[in-house]
């Protein structure tokens, strides 16, 4: 039952090229990261404060994976988001404790949309290998209420102000910035050991991740390290800040894809176990109920992911609507299986010892993770109107 369940939701039995290649990344994937990060090891994460694990990064950059959507110019693989979505979702399966997200996903994302030829020439090869790793701040541009001003003095840009919720920046050697303009946004690379910045933990609630405030007090850029930025006539800095929006959200939506996957494989294998009344509780139509309606949610989050993912690839500043629908659904309905999960297994469920708290807890942040529940349904009725010629809400 377990294994017809994950074929069913893996998307490997068309056969065309593209999914080939997907179906060997997804098991090179599961293969290394079941041997560098069993359960153990996340408990080991989560006990010393949520840093990404360095073996598991170290690992996945051996393989390739980290540099998987960078060109081959630069020391990547030449693949696209669709690839690295099918990763994100084999981290989810195992709560995985990697930069992936915050360096592949934004960091090195947003170089190879609009960096320059020097940026990309002196950050890309470093993030394709692994040996630095990267983040981006994007709290405000997704309805947080942190902010960063950024003004012109002498020739350069100064930024003053706080980001908050940035994911893994205390392991990275790079930041994206986004600042406030009098024409709009600027998104600046900025080193954690600039003068007047610091970087402070933030807690959550899956502690398998780190989240840090950035605070800067007068922080310096040259027009050297400034990414994209908005103009009287132009919006450079919008349209990136739009695309790795997507892109963030998305790749959340992958996790939680894996997330749910594997917590319905572990409860339909706890309840083919566990016993009452001389039988399975696995054999009971209400638990079978349960099991379907988790086997329906994975499979409809999926199919969305997939969809996402595809739209990111194509065209990351333009599919909005793919993307929040989603990340939305995604992240809602893992957090539900988790919850069904966690009643199914019944007591021992809520016991630290076992491994479902780890999954619940992931599940819960990602619903929260670049970008609220709300922000998303909200980003979604618009589109939906506007694609029906209708006003939006006000």
């Amino acid at each position: 039952m377990t294994d017809q369940m994950t074929d069913q939701t893996t998307g490997q039995t068309t056969g065309s090229p593209e999914d080939d290649d997907r179906a060997a990344i997804r098991d090179l994937a599961r293969r290394l990261v079941a041997t560098t990060f069993p359960p153990a090891r996340a408990r080991g994460v989560a006990e010393k404060g949520g840093a990404p694990d360095a073996d598991l990064d170290r690992e996945l950059a051996a393989a390739g994976l980290t540099g998987l959507e960078i060109a081959e110019k630069y020391g990547g693989g030449g693949g696209s988001f669709t690839e690295l979505a099918v990763v994100l979702e084999v981290l989810g399966e195992h709560v995985g404790a990697s930069t992936l997200l915050s360096s592949a996903v934004l960091c090195s994302g947003a170089l190879s949309l609009a960096g320059t030829e020097a940026q990309r020439e002196r950050w890309l090869p470093l993030l394709a290998a692994g040996t630095v790793s990267g983040t981006a701040a994007l709290g405000e541009w997704l309805g947080g209420r942190d902010r960063v001003v950024a003004t012109r003095t002498d020739g350069a840009w100064t930024l003053n102000g706080r980001a908050g919720n940035v994911l893994d920046a205390r392991a990275g050697r790079l930041l994206l910035i986004p600042a406030c303009t009098p024409d709009g946004w600027l998104v600046a690379l900025v080193e954690p050991s600039v003068p007047g910045l610091t970087i402070t933990p933030q807690a959550q609630t899956d502690e398998t991740r780190c989240l840090d405030e950035i605070t800067l007090g007068a922080v310096g850029v040259s027009d050297a390290d400034v990414l994209a930025v908005d103009g009287a006539d132009t919006a450079d800095a919008t349209r990136l800040l739009g695309a790795l929006a997507n892109r963030a959200a998305a790749a959340v939506a992958a996790d939680s894809v894996g997330n749910a996957r594997r917590v319905l494989d572990m409860t339909v294998g706890y309840v083919q176990q566990r016993r009452q009344f001389n039988r399975p509780v696995g054999s009971f139509q209400a638990v079978k109920h349960q099991a379907a309606d988790m086997l329906v949610n994975l499979e409809t989050s999926a199919a969305l992911v997939d969809e996402a993912a595809r739209a990111v690839a194509h065209d990351p500043s333009s599919c909005d609507l793919a993307v929040s629908l989603a990340k939305d659904h995604a992240c809602e309905l893992a957090a539900r299986n988790a919850g069904t999960a966690l009643q199914l297994h019944g007591g021992i469920g809520y016991t630290w010892e076992h491994d479902l708290h780890l999954y619940l807890k992931r599940a819960l942040l990602n619903e929260f993770l670049f970008g609220e529940p709300r922000w998303h349904r909200d980003r979604v009725l618009r589109g939906l109107l506007a694609d029906d010629g209708l006003p939006g809400p006000s």
